[in-house]
């Protein structure tokens, strides 16, 4: 799953040479004659796959997606369905990566060709959404991605895959537009001139960086240093030594659980509280990173999709998801939930759960928050594309402040000013 370097063709793409030949199996693995029409459920209900690693390291993170989502599609169950359908409800039909593209793959053809659903939605990881991209395109089932941020997944001309979150491209660009900005955003900070980039070798990582790389040059900041490292490490001291030396003003990190963890101990360690620290929105948005790290976690600096303190229609949201898990949400449960409205709102306007109905009312949805419409991110619409992506992206840029991400970036949103803790 994870590979350090790309071949030239892929590597255009922003395709890791594992990720392409997961790419090229599920050409093989997922067959042309499967059906192209979903499925009713139980009792004519609509069944829904929902994809993501809910075993494995990557547990936490995806079972975090998948319970948004079903927040959602019980609040739009128990309004009354899909009125355009005569109330049916929306049946989640659950389904387990375990953070493996070809685990996925075999996921993608049981739901395909044994639960026939109509959909899927998925997958949290870039190097588990590109197969399943390619593979979903083949057997003509869309697929609605609310979390996997890899440039690639939304650039290969597929038809059947629609995205809700930002691309990787954004997340580089808004994580450079904080480092010019600081100038006003933390008066009392260092110039921030030298960047060093520090992020884990998959899709995710490679693509992340990419776009920091070319940001950082179009802004005129240098790039001091670009540390690559497996996101499985056991330890990161010495990838975070290397970053040091390199005398960054600041420093961008794109992250997993385990290694954001890791990196924000080293930091700690190596006495670079000083330094800016910011996250593409990797694992420092997982309620565990604050929770293992306790005060070590604040003043790092990370990108939300989500926040409570993003109106009144996520606080409402965010109280509901309190409620029955136990913990606020995060971008991952948060774009999980605006997938459920996507969904409900592409199946209104299809009036059909047949694949091909639903994948055209989805290439025409759109949700607007002053007509009503419920949005939970920091956009007023959601459309996507013709590519797929959504059109309108927008991140919260946040620092954690007594275990709490509030957000500072951008304006209009702010909950706090960034605080610079002395080195």
């Amino acid at each position: 799953m994870r590979s350090g370097r790309k071949s030239h063709l892929w590597g255009l793409l922003g395709i890791s040479a594992a990720s392409a030949l997961v790419l090229l199996l599920a050409a093989t693995l997922i067959s042309c004659g499967s059906s192209s029409s979903g499925s009713g459920g139980s009792s004519g209900n609509i069944k829904i796959g929902a994809l993501y690693p809910i075993s494995g390291d990557l547990a936490a993170l995806g079972t975090d997606c998948v319970n948004g989502f079903k927040l959602g599609v019980d609040e739009i169950n128990a309004a009354g369905g899909i009125k355009s359908m005569g109330g049916a409800k929306i049946e989640v039909v659950g389904a387990d990566s375990q953070g493996k593209p070809d685990v996925a793959l075999s996921e993608v053809q049981r739901l395909n060709q044994q639960d026939h659903v109509s959909l899927i939605v998925g997958t949290y990881q870039s190097a588990v959404a590109l197969p399943v991209a390619a593979a979903c395109e083949r057997a003509r089932l869309p697929f609605l991605v609310t979390m996997a941020v890899a440039d690639a997944v939304t650039s290969q001309g597929f038809k059947e895959t629609f995205r809700i979150c930002s691309t990787a491209d954004y997340y580089a660009k808004n994580s450079v537009d904080v480092a010019v900005a600081m100038g006003q955003l933390a008066p009392t900070y260092r110039p921030v001139k030298r960047v060093a980039l520090l992020h884990e070798d998959t899709d995710f990582g490679q693509s992340t960086s990419a776009g920091q790389i070319k940001y950082l040059k179009e802004d005129g900041l240098t790039l001091c240093a670009n540390v690559a490292y497996p996101a499985s490490s056991a330890d990161l001291t010495t990838q975070v030594q290397k970053v040091k030396a390199s005398n960054p003003d600041m420093v961008l990190t794109t992250t997993y659980l385990n290694d954001s963890v890791l990196i924000t101990q080293a930091r700690e360690k190596l006495g670079m509280k000083g330094t800016l620290f910011l996250d593409c929105s990797g694992g420092t948005v997982d309620p565990q990173f604050v929770k293992k790290l306790g005060p070590a976690a604040n003043g790092i600096l990370t990108e939300f999709a989500f926040s409570k303190f993003g109106g009144p229609a996520a606080k409402t949201v965010n109280d509901k998801f309190r409620a029955k898990y136990g913990s606020d949400m995060t971008e991952n449960s948060g774009t999980g939930y605006q997938g459920a409205y996507v969904l409900a709102k592409a199946l209104e306007l299809a009036g059909s759960s047949e694949r091909s109905k639903l994948r055209d009312a989805l290439a025409a949805v759109e949700l607007d928050a002053a007509k009503g419409d419920m949005i939970v991110l920091p956009v007023q619409k959601i459309k996507f594309g013709a590519d797929g992506q959504q059109e309108y992206p927008a991140l919260f840029s946040c620092q954690i402040q007594n275990g709490v991400p509030l957000p500072f970036w951008p304006k209009g949103f702010e909950a706090t000013k960034i605080q610079i803790t002395k080195q």
